[in-house]
């Protein structure tokens, strides 16, 4: 009888914990080997401005949030362009010593999205005054216009292509 209960109770614990597939969304599990193989520019670099806003508009494929009649709707996206200073180049041009990432950030001032998008972006006070800038490991495709965007697509860039490092250069 004890056993039972126990065993009952581990199962009500145990379906709490685990997320329904309406909470969640596919992510690929990216290793460094396969990021590096498929992108054309490897390199550690670090932003020297804050980031730009472009005259891109998109919505953020297959994320939606609810809007304010409940409905689910797309995620708006504005374009924006970060330059960055290269610091180390792992693949690619070794002779890079400037960059700039083409990305995209959510459009509106909402909410966090459920299961939303992870786009890459850092605070812009991060590259202002005598604070310490935080450098990343970039996993970047080159674009016709010379701009790199993130090896495996935009929606999920702060995840896969796009790693923060720590500031103090102990990596």
């Amino acid at each position: 009888m004890n056993i039972l209960r126990v065993a009952l109770m581990a199962a009500a614990v145990l379906s709490c914990a685990v997320p329904s597939h309406s909470q969640a969304r596919p992510v690929a599990v990216i290793n460094y080997q396969k990021e590096f193989n498929a992108s054309d520019l490897v390199v550690i670099a670090t932003p020297t401005a804050q980031m730009k806003d472009t005259q891109e508009r998109s919505l953020i494929l297959n994320i939606y949030r609810q809007d304010k009649d409940g409905k689910q709707v797309p995620v708006p996206s504005i374009g924006v362009e970060t330059p960055f200073s290269v610091s180390v180049v792992l693949k690619g041009d070794k002779a890079l010593k400037q960059l700039t990432l083409h990305h995209y950030r959510v459009a509106d001032k909402i909410a966090p999205v459920v299961n939303g998008p992870g786009l890459f972006s850092y605070p812009a006070d991060s590259i202002a005054g005598e604070q310490q800038r935080s450098s990343f490991l970039l996993f970047l495709v080159r674009e016709s216009d010379g701009r790199y965007a993130p090896t495996w697509g935009q929606v999920d860039a702060g995840y896969h292509s796009i790693h923060p490092l720590p500031p103090d250069g102990s990596w």
